[in-house]
This record gives C-alpha cells, structure tokens and sequence, in this order.
C-alpha cells in the first residue's frame, strides 16, 4: 500500500488510518465531526498528497491540454487554474481535474490519486509530437489549508498579500521560507488555500502550521471530513457521483464543457447527447430512517428509477442527506422517493443542491 511522506507524522498525532485507493491515509485523528466543524468555523489543514500531478512540457503544451479537456485551457495564462473534466470518446469522464497554467509550453494537471496512473497512460496514448509528459506525484506534498480564517492564518508566513491570489488562481511565492506554489482552491465549499512543495519540505513545514496554527484552533483533518465537507455543498467525488459510465451533462458539470472550441475529445459525443437530451440527473435527497450509502436503489411505488452515488449525515443542518441520480420523468424537488439497500428501507424526499452554499472567495 502506498503512502505520503508524512505517515509516521500522522501516526504520531493518533490519526486513524484506512485504506483509499491504494494509499493509507488518515480517516480522522480524534473526530470527523470536530474536523468538520473546524474548517467551517475558522481553519483545518489536510495532507492531500495522495493527489496525482502530471506535467505536460513543450511547445503547444497549452493547445493539447485543450484538447484532452473539455474546459477552455487555450484562453488561460499564467496563474491561471480551470476546473475541468476529461473525457473519452464516448463522452464518459475519465477524471475530474485542475489544469494549472503556467505558459503556452507547460501545464500542471492535478488529478485524483485513484486515476494517476490511467490518467497518465491515457495522455501518453494522445500526447501530440514533441511534447513531454511526466508522473511527478511522488516528488510533491500538497497541503489543503481551509476554512474563514485560513487567509488570516496563512498572512503570518509570508509578505506576499494572499489577498491578490483570486479564486482559481496561483502563484509562485515566498511563505514558510521557501518559495512554493500556492493557489485558491479546494474542495471544502470554504475559502482556502493549497500548497504544493517537494517532499523533503513537507513534515517539517506541516508540523509549523500545527504549532502557530493554536491561536486558531486549527486542527489536521482526515479523508473523513474532507468527505463529509465536499457533500455538503454537493462537490463531486470521482467513483462514486461521476465515473466513466457517466458524462458531465447529466452529472451537472456542463459548465465544464466549452462547445465553442474547434474540437476536444468527446466532442462530438457530447453534442449528440446534449441534443438528444440526458435519460436521468444528478439530483438532493432529504433522507429519513438512517444514511443512504452508494449503490442504495432508489423507488417510486414499485419501479425503479435511480440510485445513491453518495450518502452522508450533515453536521452543519444535522440531518442524513444523499446525492443520486434519478430518471429524468422523476425528481421533482419535493417529490417522495423509496430507498432500499442491504436490507433497509428509508424514505427521501427531493430537495435542491447544493446542501449548503459555497463560502469561498469570489
């Protein structure tokens, strides 16, 4: 099983270990919930570096990216990031990812750990003459700093004012004493920062942040809640919400998808689903009797007609909520839906996503 540089740092702070797509990763270190609630209220901090980065070097870097992406890349430039999806032929997502621009010549993707390595050969399959691609995942630790108050928090290590990095933005800069890249971004519906660095910097850089980070109360948080915050503002997770076997226009993520370009891979494929029309969408659910868990079928009398992609409990609204993609003739907000799996029935009712609005930084 794979790990980040940082295990025996986790271990040592009592995180609770559990397997994720072939790393071992902390869960949670005392509380899901008490992780939760401090990146809501002022600032957690979470070793990501499980995530995969692929550099993509050489002239007309920039052109391929928009060509493997269904995002506009050829428009960005430096400081540059651009949420996007890729996709295969058939229009299928392969990976939901971030494309950091650095010049015309070289791109930076940051992809979900499950799918480096797919993703990689996948690029290498497509790469156009004359340009390089590189898996350097293992070089780099990255850190998520989330929540209201990581910007006051982050100011304290460097002179450079964070204010100037806008949302999907980044920067090379000075902070913690090294220069690193630094970006607005995350995946906590909360204002914050991610930091990305060589290995060797990481634990000593991590246990910095813990010790100055007391006068916010900040704590390290786990896969646990960094789950439970990306569900409650309806935040994709690769897997389960979105796969291969889905496309972003039934998933929501159409406002990923730039038609406007002269062409990307599965292009063609999109548009003839876009003007068809999509058979089912991703849809809220209020849930009664426990938590609906991905896979649970979802009912409306006796017929089926969708099912779970992800379950969960909110902290913050305190009641079991669950995302799922329901036949396009159901769903309606409001309407009662069935829902069974291993063994129990619950019951759900159709409301609106996102759970709870987004707070980052506009």
């Amino acid at each position: 099983m794979k790990t980040t540089p940082l295990i025996e740092l986790h271990k040592k702070l009592g995180a609770h270990l559990t397997e994720f797509y072939g790393f071992l990763m902390p869960l949670y270190y005392k509380s899901i919930r008490d992780e939760h609630l401090s990146v809501r209220n002022s600032v957690g901090i979470f070793d990501v570096s499980h995530m995969g980065e692929i550099e993509i070097e050489g002239k007309e870097a920039k052109l391929f990216a928009d060509y493997i992406l269904t995002n506009n890349i050829s428009s960005t430039s430096y400081g540059d990031v651009k949420y996007t999806v890729m996709c295969n032929e058939k229009g299928g997502i392969l990976d939901d990812l971030f494309s950091y621009t650095f010049s015309d010549d070289k791109i930076l993707l940051v992809v979900n750990a499950g799918n480096t390595e797919k993703d990689f050969n996948w690029i290498k399959e497509h790469l156009w003459d004359g340009l390089n691609v590189k898996n350097i995942s293992s070089e780099i630790v990255e850190f998520a700093i989330q929540g209201p108050q990581a910007e006051k928090f982050l100011q304290s290590f460097t002179d450079f004012n964070l204010s100037q990095i806008g949302y999907f933005k980044f920067n090379e800069i000075e902070i913690f004493g090294e220069k690193l890249l630094i970006s607005r971004t995350g995946y906590t519906g909360e204002d914050g920062f991610e930091v990305y660095m060589k290995a060797p910097l990481g634990e000593r850089i991590f246990i910095d942040i813990l010790e100055k980070g007391k006068e916010f109360n900040i704590l390290p948080c786990g896969l646990g809640a960094r789950d439970t915050l990306r569900f409650e503002v309806c935040y994709w997770l690769y897997g389960n919400d979105i796969d291969e076997s889905t496309n972003p226009i039934e998933s929501g993520q159409k406002f990923l998808v730039d038609f406007s370009k002269e062409d990307f891979i599965g292009k063609s494929a999109l548009e003839e689903i876009k003007e068809k029309g999509v058979k089912r969408k991703w849809r809220g659910l209020e849930v009664s009797g426990g938590v609906a868990r991905h896979g649970y079928k979802i009912f409306k009398d006796e017929k089926e007609i969708g099912f779970i992609t992800s379950g969960n409990f909110s902290f913050v609204l305190n009641k079991s909520l669950a995302l799922a993609y329901i036949d396009l003739l159901y769903g309606k907000i409001g309407e009662e839906v069935r829902i069974l799996g291993k063994g129990r029935e619950l019951t759900g009712k159709v409301i609106k996503k996102p759970f709870i609005k987004p707070r980052t930084k506009k």
